[in-house]
């Protein structure tokens, strides 16, 4: 993918994920080429990604649509993510190299910081360092077949922009879950590293639910 596509799917992805683009909005290449200056082809690169993701449908003969998904289906996808993650992260405790937990930490501290001095934007930043996080671990736990199953599972249509309906206090406790599953994927503990992820989760879905 080029580097405008690459742009134009970051943006748009952002823009669904937190809503700005409601469900169920009609997506039409024509726009969407004014409103980013570019031609059919990145936006239609960017679409066929964010299809692969679920987070648009693409429909023959009606055109581009904005997933819509119901509480039913986020749980469903919750309830996968905390099942398949927390076997994750478990593995990632035991097969974690130096340079993942390094880059693991890394990303808890750049969250940490987002979150404490508040800049224009950071929410939808948190989320993307989210993403990452989830997917290192993923990666760390050195199962491929696992990370292509699980991979696309924390785009999903209202887990993904979950952080835009957090209060504060939701926010810094997904952050400290973040720093307790580091821990125990540094420490090489298992057992703990699967719990916590699996308790990480299902406080995400909570959150998102409460709302």
């Amino acid at each position: 993918m080029g580097t405008r596509s690459h742009d134009v799917l970051r943006d748009l992805r952002a823009k669904i994920t937190t809503g700005k683009i409601p469900p169920g909005s009609h997506l039409t290449e024509r726009d969407l080429c004014a409103e980013y200056g570019v031609s059919r082809t990145p936006i239609r690169s960017a679409l066929r990604k964010l299809a692969d993701e679920g987070l648009v449908v693409i429909s023959p003969h009606r055109g581009v649509f904005v997933a819509e998904w119901t509480n039913a289906d986020a749980a469903e996808v919750m309830s996968i993510r905390a099942l398949l993650e927390s076997h994750a992260a478990g593995l990632a405790a035991r097969n974690r190299s130096e340079s993942q937990i390094e880059t693991l930490n890394q990303l808890c501290d750049r969250m940490e910081v987002l979150v404490d001095e508040q800049p224009d934007g950071y929410r939808a930043e948190v989320a993307e360092l989210n993403h990452e996080l989830h997917l290192l671990i993923l990666e760390a736990a050195a199962s491929p077949r696992l990370f292509n199953i699980v991979k696309d599972l924390a785009l999903a249509p209202l887990m993904s922009g979950s952080f835009q309906y957090y209060s504060h206090a939701q926010l810094h406790r997904s952050l400290q879950d973040h720093r307790l599953v580091a821990d125990a994927i540094t420490k090489g503990d298992e057992l703990r590293a699967r719990v916590l992820m699996e308790g990480h989760l299902r406080n995400a879905y909570a959150a998102l639910t409460s709302r």
